[in-house]
């Protein structure tokens, strides 16, 4: 299934919430430049994130064509300085979306040096962001939101681990939603991410929330599926 559609909300195979009524895409948690900072501690990594990204928003202005890309924090992934790939590959995905959309940029908990980069393309760095009924942040700080908004945040990089008759097991990244709050899967090939199966999030709103989501897990071979609720 190449996407879930829940009123205007399309969850799409391609890491991308799509706002019908804004003709918007969300996207979270590229964390850039990652194989470099592994390089650094001595754990090499192919460099393949970059182009399976670049291959992703390709496809998504193919299919979509939004007229605004969000990122809701975390384009890049070293915390402290940014590194030359971070550099390259950011500049590179920047301006493939500003040729083709208006680029929002949600600061993340990785972005601490993120607004150098970005101020060259003339793109604020933004705490939060509103669109509408719609309130975007990171999810690394607890947060208020208004009462008839619906909070769309990243940060917790959802996954879901599967286990078939024999006990072998595999881990699917996954989009939680609730009419309250939505969360997006991590695009990044290296993000793990947290196994909500356990309830032991990383997010201070997650934590303090008392929601029931729907889980749309994403396979790269079987596209996007539906699994049961959890608490």
């Amino acid at each position: 299934m190449e996407e879930i559609t829940v009123g205007d909300l399309t969850f799409s195979r391609y890491f991308m919430l799509y706002l019908e009524d804004y003709d918007t895409g969300v996207m979270a948690d590229f964390h850039l430049g990652y194989e470099d900072v592994m390089a650094q501690k001595g754990l090499f990594l192919p460099k393949l994130q970059y182009s399976y990204i670049m291959n992703l928003l390709a496809t998504i202005f193919e299919k979509y064509g939004p007229k605004r890309i969000i990122i809701n924090g975390d384009l890049k992934h070293e915390f402290s300085r940014n590194m030359p790939q971070e550099w390259r590959e950011i500049e590179d995905v920047v301006d493939f979306i500003m040729d083709r959309s208006q680029l929002i940029v949600v600061r993340g908990n990785h972005d601490n040096f993120l607004r150098t980069i970005l101020r060259k393309r003339g793109v604020e760095l933004k705490e939060h962001y509103r669109l509408g009924k719609y309130l975007f942040v990171h999810g690394h700080r607890d947060t208020q939101w208004r009462e008839n908004e619906i909070l769309i945040m990243a940060h917790e990089h959802p996954s879901i681990t599967l286990r078939d008759e024999i006990y072998a097991t595999i881990k699917y990244p996954c989009f939680l939603y609730s009419p309250q709050i939505i969360v997006l899967p991590a695009v990044s090939l290296y993000a793990a991410g947290t196994d909500i199966s356990k309830n032991d999030y990383i997010s201070p709103i997650l934590r303090n929330a008392n929601i029931d989501f729907e889980i749309f897990a994403i396979d790269e071979k079987e596209g996007i599926m539906p699994l049961r609720k959890i608490r």
